[in-house]
């Protein structure tokens, strides 16, 4: 299922002064931001996969018992050209792949229910964006606003369910900085700075690089050794 930003993002920028929320403030603004770190970060065919299987269950191709079990399928040959996911224990995952791991990995796909109830996100930014995303859903009256708001609220949980929120704040950080720090490097092409990025032994963390002329800021975690290079949108953008 394909998402449109700029649908997304005008439909949240008219629902800001309904919910008395001046343009360009936070907390839609973070949700908004949210779905250009999904795109620019290289994860947007697996949020697609990610909206297909939280909006049709039957993507769901198998079912567990464990998380080994489940992890040990995902070796197996798979269709490249369609969205997959799984239960564990009658928990949905959505079937993702790591560009940076070479590996597939999964995320969690919450039930319709959770998109409507409370719970503790790991940033206080996201918990505000959250909050104000169910709030602005109220005041969403057509079918179109409505999945646009939803789309918004998924773009969240996917970053949060495929680990990424560390990467996503440093992205906030960057976007919000208007002094903008020197590029480190400049490359022609995305691929000649993956080629780079993957070198790297241990890349500055918000460090940032120039592509083609635009902006992409240096993320990694630790923890999970990924590597990621998130396009920095233009302030006006």
């Amino acid at each position: 299922m394909s998402f449109d930003i700029d649908t997304v993002c005008s439909v949240l920028q008219r629902l800001q002064s309904a919910i008395g929320a001046p343009p360009g403030t936070e907390p839609l603004r973070t949700a908004a931001l949210a779905l250009h770190f999904i795109w620019g970060s290289g994860h947007q065919l697996n949020f697609e996969d990610f909206l297909d299987c939280f909006h049709q269950s039957d993507s769901q191709t198998s079912s567990f018992d464990t998380r080994a079990q489940a992890e040990t399928s995902l070796q197996q040959p798979m269709d490249p050209r369609r969205a997959h996911g799984m239960a564990i224990a009658g928990t949905r995952y959505s079937v993702s792949y790591s560009l940076e791991r070479g590996a597939r990995f999964l995320v969690r796909v919450p039930e319709r229910a959770e998109l409507t109830m409370a719970h503790q996100p790991p940033s206080l930014l996201m918990s505000e964006a959250l909050a104000a995303l169910r709030q602005a859903r109220t005041q969403a009256h057509s079918s179109q606003d409505k999945d646009a708001v939803d789309t918004a609220l998924l773009a969240l949980q996917f970053i949060s369910e495929s680990g990424q929120s560390p990467l996503f704040e440093n992205f906030l950080g960057s976007v919000d900085s208007r002094d903008l720090p020197r590029s480190l490097c400049s490359f022609g092409t995305r691929q000649e700075a993956d080629t780079w990025l993957s070198a790297h032994p241990r890349p500055p963390h918000g460090a940032q690089v120039e592509i083609s002329g635009e902006r992409y800021s240096v993320g990694y975690s630790r923890d999970g050794g990924v590597r990621a290079l998130v396009r920095v949108p233009p302030l006006d953008e």
